[in-house]
C-alpha cells in the first residue's frame, strides 16, 4: 500500500465515523492494516466439555462425547485442508480452542450444528478465561447477547452453578435464547432487564414468583403467567418503536425485568443461590461486563470496503459479498458512536462524557456493586478508544474507592488485577474447569505478547495519568489475529 493511501480513511467510511476516529486518535493506518489482515485471519471455535456434549447428544447416540483429539481430526477432515490447517490456539486453554481456515463455513459443519463446538472469536474466549468462573458459582453476564460468552460461562460453572444473563434489548436477547436452547444450557436464566439497576435479589424474586402459579412450563421454561408478561412487554415495546429504534425501554417503565428463558433446574439453582447468599452483600460470585460500545474494533461490525462489507459472511451460498452495499444509515446503526447533537464534533473534540460512556460507567459500577466480597469482575469492550476502556475503569475505581465509608457500602476495596493472573484465588484450582485454565507457560507467553504489542497506533499514549497502574490489556488484531478486545479485571477485596 502506498504511503498516500494509508493517510486516508477507507472510502467506505462515513463522515461521521471519520470525525469519530479523528477525535479518538484512531489513525487511518489502523483500518488499512485491518483490511489487509482480514483475508488471513482464521475463524475460531471452542470445544465444549464432555458433560455439555452429553446434554445435546441424542439418547440413541452410541458414539458418546468427542474428546478434543477426535474433534480436531473430524474438523480437519470436514474442512478438507492440508495437515495442520486446524490447530490449537497456543495462548488459550488447550486443547479446547481451535483455529480454522478463513474460508471455513462454520455454520455448515456437523460438529457446529450438533453443538459439540461453538463459534467464538479468540479474544472473546480470552475475556471469559480472564474471569475464570469456577464450578458451582453464581455468575452474571450483564450484557449477555448474543450469548456466546454466556454459553461459555455456563459450560465452565457446570450443572451445580447458576448463570444469569441480562440484556435490555429483547431482539438481542431472543438471539441469546436461541444459543442457550441449542446448547441445552440447563443452568442459565435469561432476563430482559436494565443492567444499570439489576440485582441478584431481583432475579431471585422474579424466578420465585412462578411458585404462585401452578402449571406446565413452555419450551422456554416459562409459566403461562411469565409468557403473558413477556408477550405484553414485547407488544408494548413494539408500540413504542417510533420513539425507540433500538427496541429498548425507557428507565421509568414498570416492567423492567422479566424472564425470557430458563428451565426448572436453572430456576431452582438460582433461587437456592439467593437463599444461601451473604445477606449483607447479596450478590454474584463473578460478573462479566461486556459493555455496549461503539464496536469500532469489532471486525464483525467493520465495513472496510470491497470484500469486507460482510467480513465474517460464510461461503454457504451467499451472494457475492463484494457486491453487497451498506448505506450510511445502516452503518450508523451498527456502529454505536453516541454522537453529540447535530452529528458533529466541535473542533474534533469528544465531549468529556458521552451518553454511551455514561451507560458504560453505570453498567460497570452496578456490576461491581452486585459482586460479592472476594468476587471478581471483568470489564471488556471491542472499542479501540481510551475513553470507553481505561477511562471508564479508572472512573469507576475512583468512585467506589473514594473513602472508607464508600468501600464499606460496596462491600470491599476495588483492586485491579492483571487479567490473566489469579493469585487472589490460590488454593481453588480444583474447582476450575480445564476449559478456562491456562498453564503457567501460557500465562507467560500471553504476558510477553501483550507487552510487546504496546500501543502501536498511539491510541492511548499520553492519556493515562503519570505513574498510574496498568488498567487492562489490549488484544490488537495484528498481534493475535482476532477482533480487538480490551480486558480489565477487578477484584473486590474484602474489608478486614
Amino acid at each position: 500500500m502506498s504511503d498516500d493511501a494509508s493517510q486516508n480513511y477507507p472510502s467506505s467510511f462515513t463522515e461521521e465515523f471519520i470525525n469519530y476516529c479523528r477525535a479518538h486518535r484512531l489513525p487511518p493506518q489502523l483500518f488499512h492494516d485491518l483490511r489487509e489482515l482480514l483475508p488471513r485471519m482464521p475463524r475460531y471455535v471452542r470445544i465444549r466439555p464432555s458433560d455439555a456434549q452429553q446434554r445435546i447428544l441424542p439418547c440413541s447416540c452410541d458414539q458418546g462425547s468427542r474428546v478434543p483429539s477426535d474433534v480436531i481430526h473430524e474438523l480437519s477432515t470436514a474442512v478438507g485442508g492440508p495437515t495442520g490447517c486446524v490447530y490449537e490456539v497456543e495462548w488459550l486453554p488447550r486443547p479446547y480452542c481451535l483455529a480454522l481456515p478463513r474460508d471455513t463455513a462454520v455454520s455448515q459443519l456437523e460438529l457446529y450444528r450438533s453443538g459439540v463446538v461453538s463459534a467464538m472469536d479468540a479474544a472473546s474466549i480470552a475475556a471469559v478465561v480472564a474471569l475464570r468462573p469456577r464450578r458451582g458459582e453464581t455468575v452474571w453476564d450483564v450484557c449477555c447477547s448474543p450469548g456466546m460468552k454466556l454459553s461459555f460461562i455456563a459450560d465452565a460453572i457446570g450443572e451445580e452453578g447458576s448463570a444469569v444473563g441480562t440484556d435490555i434489548n429483547l431482539d438481542r436477547l431472543f438471539a441469546a435464547r436461541s444459543v442457550m436452547k441449542k446448547h441445552r444450557a440447563n443452568n442459565v436464566c435469561l432476563f430482559v432487564a436494565d443492567g444499570t439497576s439489576f440485582a441478584l435479589r431481583t432475579a431471585v424474586a422474579v424466578a420465585q414468583a412462578a411458585k404462585l402459579y401452578r402449571g406446565k412450563s413452555n419450551t422456554d421454561g416459562l409459566t403461562a403467567l411469565e409468557e403473558r408478561r413477556l408477550r405484553y412487554m414485547k407488544k408494548r415495546r413494539a408500540g413504542g418503536a417510533a420513539d425507540s429504534s433500538d427496541g429498548t425501554v425507557t428507565r421509568d417503565e414498570d416492567d423492567q425485568v422479566a424472564l425470557v428463558f430458563t428451565c426448572d433446574e436453572a430456576r431452582k439453582r438460582l433461587v437456592q443461590s439467593g437463599e444461601s447468599a451473604n445477606q449483607k452483600h447479596y450478590g454474584f460470585d463473578r460478573v462479566l461486563v461486556d459493555a455496549e460500545c461503539s464496536h469500532d474494533g469489532s471486525l464483525a461490525h467493520m465495513f472496510l470496503g470491497g470484500g469486507t462489507k460482510r467480513p465474517f459472511a460464510g461461503h454457504d451460498g451467499d451472494a457475492d459479498v463484494a457486491s453487497q452495499a451498506i448505506n450510511n444509515e445502516q452503518r450508523m446503526q451498527r456502529l454505536n458512536l453516541s454522537l453529540p447533537d447535530g452529528n458533529e464534533f466541535a473542533n474534533a473534540e469528544v465531549r468529556k462524557v458521552s451518553p454511551l460512556q455514561q451507560l458504560q460507567l453505570q453498567l460497570l459500577t452496578n456490576g461491581y456493586a452486585q459482586l460479592n466480597p472476594g468476587g471478581t469482575l471483568v470489564y471488556c469492550t471491542c472499542s479501540f478508544t481510551y475513553q470507553q476502556n481505561e477511562g471508564i475503569v479508572q472512573e469507576m475505581m475512583h468512585s467506589v474507592n473514594a473513602d472508607a465509608e464508600t468501600m464499606e457500602r460496596y462491600g470491599g476495596e476495588a483492586v485491579l488485577c492483571s487479567p490473566f493472573c489469579y493469585e487472589h484465588e490460590v488454593g481453588l484450582e480444583a474447582q476450575v474447569s480445564p476449559i478456562v485454565i491456562l498453564s503457567g507457560t501460557q500465562v507467560g507467553l500471553l504476558k510477553q505478547r501483550l507487552a510487546a504489542a504496546g500501543d502501536p497506533y498511539g491510541v492511548t499514549t499520553g492519556l493515562a495519568r503519570e505513574g498510574a497502574e496498568e488498567v487492562g490489556v489490549r488484544f490488537w488484531p495484528h498481534i493475535f489475529s482476532t477482533s480487538f478486545q480490551f480486558i480489565s479485571k477487578v477484584w473486590k477485596k474484602p474489608l478486614t
